[in-house]
């Protein structure tokens, strides 16, 4: 085993922070996702409220761990104050992830019609509440901003090592898919090159605001759209 000698360990010591946070986070709902979806969340004026109020120690948590990182670090992670381009960058954003679905809707629609398939993809999501729009952008929102914060911001700057970038954002894409299994044949593998496309996003620009809100627009529309497609069907 001798050519191991002059090899550079890895040092793990900084995983630990990351598990702890995944595990307090997000762990209980990615292994009972099945059991406690309800497509029908969003119409409640409680549902929207109370997820609001849980998020924002959340995100306040994990912007306190990063305060407390070295500074020629922090810079790493991509917050700073919101700018008119970031929003301009978001709707890029958000044009790539709906091209994105749109693509693997084509791709989809395209196995059922030579597997002989009579059933069409129907929205997951039954909103019809719209009443509460306002308040379902800020949830939408906030669900952007706490998933990106965690899963990029957070995540890919703790895993990134030099030149291995692209490693790190296939990782904790498959870890942010995983987390969508529940929404069916077409839930992982969508989320997964979503997932993708914000991660390179924003290693290139390093900037939370533009995948956050792209995160949270995508969100928002696909409410919307559902609203839409259970009211006309």
């Amino acid at each position: 085993m001798f050519f191991y000698k002059n090899r550079k360990k890895i040092d793990f010591s900084g995983i630990k922070e990351p598990i702890i946070l995944f595990m307090l986070f997000y762990l209980p709902g990615f292994i009972s996702q099945n059991q406690i979806f309800d497509g029908s969340v969003f119409n409640s004026l409680q549902f929207n409220l109370i997820y609001i109020i849980t998020i924002i120690p959340r995100i306040l948590l994990i912007l306190y761990l990063i305060e407390k990182k070295p500074t020629q670090k922090r810079e790493l992670y991509g917050i700073g104050r919101l700018r008119g381009r970031d929003i301009l960058a978001s709707l890029l954003y958000f044009a790539g992830i709906m091209l994105i679905v749109a693509v693997a809707g084509m791709i989809f629609g395209l196995i059922t019609s030579i597997a002989n398939f009579d059933e069409v993809a129907s929205p997951l999501w039954e909103f019809n509440n719209w009443s509460l729009i306002p308040l379902v952008f800020l949830t939408c929102l906030s669900i952007g901003y706490s998933e990106e914060l965690f899963f990029r911001s957070y995540l890919l700057t703790e895993f990134h090592l030099p030149g291995k970038g692209i490693y790190a954002v296939a990782v904790t894409s498959l870890v942010f898919a995983s987390g969508h299994i529940y929404q069916g044949f077409l839930g992982f593998p969508v989320t997964f090159v979503i997932g993708f496309f914000l991660g390179i996003m924003f290693i290139r620009k390093r900037n939370l605001h533009s995948i956050a809100i792209a995160h949270g627009l995508y969100n928002f529309t696909i409410l919307i759209l559902s609203g839409t497609w259970n009211q006309f069907t």
